[in-house]
């Protein structure tokens, strides 16, 4: 049955998201914790893509025709990506530089999620990779450009305000006060993409380049020695001066031919209201068959995850011993045998417990097997 109420008003839709995606993520952030991959998934599919299709539904509106999520051309998508490339690489990294400058080394190190990416299991880390770069793009946009700027701007605020407040919850969401100004900064960029092309296509393929980029670092650098550490600050100075110089003559481009932008749409993103219930309800079975599909597929890794989660290590730090890190790699190998079913969990959990006990953790003990 049908809602004969009239469609939410868009602010109000846009701050509905906002505090439903906030609620949502607090359980993604969990499984996080237990599984990073199937975690990450849950976060932006479930998390944040469903809640705001669903309260979108609900609202009186067609998701993908409100969120403008349609095909602009080949020259605004390739646009977007090549600009992309240029505000990374000439605005980004620059400006996360100098930003991490201002805290002290220890944030750095424990807020750098890297060194627990890098020592992901490689199905693990290539489904991690694929969120952060596919899943996150296309449900991050959806949200905060799609849904929350959106509804800003047809709420009567100006355009720019509305790009602002956007990314600045944009950035927010991400939790990490070392690369909130440059995360402050993508977002301002991917909101100017959805205003200037009409289309969320653009901004999902910006965010993915921008998000490939930085596992590519992430990668590049773990694979360069320690003693080209002053080299490569001089390749990244480098190519932020390329990246400034490339990111202008594409602005400039786009002025002598604005066709790049893409062509303009009709809006017709009004239907009848749905029943919350009814809106969220393919939401959340999908959520339950995810969960219910990761337990009986991997329940040794879902019970190794509640392990981590529960006997705490230390992050890893650059002054650790040989030692140190020869227990932490041995530990690695140890999990990865329980999960094979090559040796009992009861081992990996006294193991991480004296590992955890050695570094000072404090950590509370477990009982045996659990």
């Amino acid at each position: 049955m049908l809602d004969p109420r009239p469609p939410v008003s868009p602010s109000r839709l846009s701050w509905l998201t906002v505090a439903g995606c906030l609620l949502a993520m607090c359980f993604g952030y969990v499984l996080q914790a237990v599984s990073l991959p199937v975690g990450l998934w849950f976060t932006e599919v479930f998390g944040l893509l469903g809640v705001a299709w669903a309260l979108t539904r609900w609202s009186g509106r067609a998701p993908a025709r409100y969120a403008r999520l349609r095909w602009p051309g080949a020259p605004a998508v390739l646009f977007a990506a090549a600009l992309a490339v240029a505000n990374y690489f000439g605005l980004a990294i620059p400006i996360e530089g100098l930003s991490r400058g201002l805290f002290p080394a220890e944030w750095a190190e424990g807020l750098d999620p890297t060194r627990a990416f890098l020592q992901l299991a490689p199905v693990d880390l290539w489904l991690t990779a694929a969120a952060a770069v596919l899943g996150a793009a296309f449900c991050e946009e959806f949200v905060f450009r799609g849904v929350v700027q959106r509804g800003f701007a047809a709420e009567g605020a100006h355009p720019a305000q509305a790009v602002v407040r956007a990314a600045l919850l944009f950035a927010l969401f991400h939790f990490n006060p070392l690369n909130f100004a440059a995360l402050l900064e993508i977002g301002v960029f991917l909101g100017l993409v959805f205003l200037r092309t009409g289309s969320l296509v653009p901004g999902i393929v910006a965010h993915a380049t921008q998000n490939a980029m930085v596992l590519g670092l992430i990668f590049w650098e773990r694979d360069t020695a320690p003693s080209a550490g002053e080299a490569g600050w001089r390749a990244y100075v480098g190519l932020g001066g390329m990246g400034l110089v490339v990111l202008v003559m594409l602005l400039l481009l786009a002025r002598r031919f604005p066709a790049v932008w893409g062509r303009p749409h009709p809006e017709h993103p009004e239907q009848p209201r749905l029943p919350l219930a009814r809106a969220f309800a393919p939401w959340l079975v999908g959520a339950s068959l995810l969960l219910l599909t990761w337990e009986v597929v991997d329940r040794r890794g879902v019970e190794l995850g509640v392990v981590d989660m529960r006997v705490q290590l230390p992050a890893p730090r650059g002054e650790e011993t040989e030692d140190v890190r020869s227990a932490r790699k041995q530990l690695e190998v140890l999990r990865q045998r329980v999960r094979r079913g090559q040796a009992p969990l009861a081992e990996y959990v006294g193991a991480r417990r004296a590992l955890a006990h050695s570094l000072g953790d404090g950590t509370p003990t477990l009982q045996r097997g659990n």
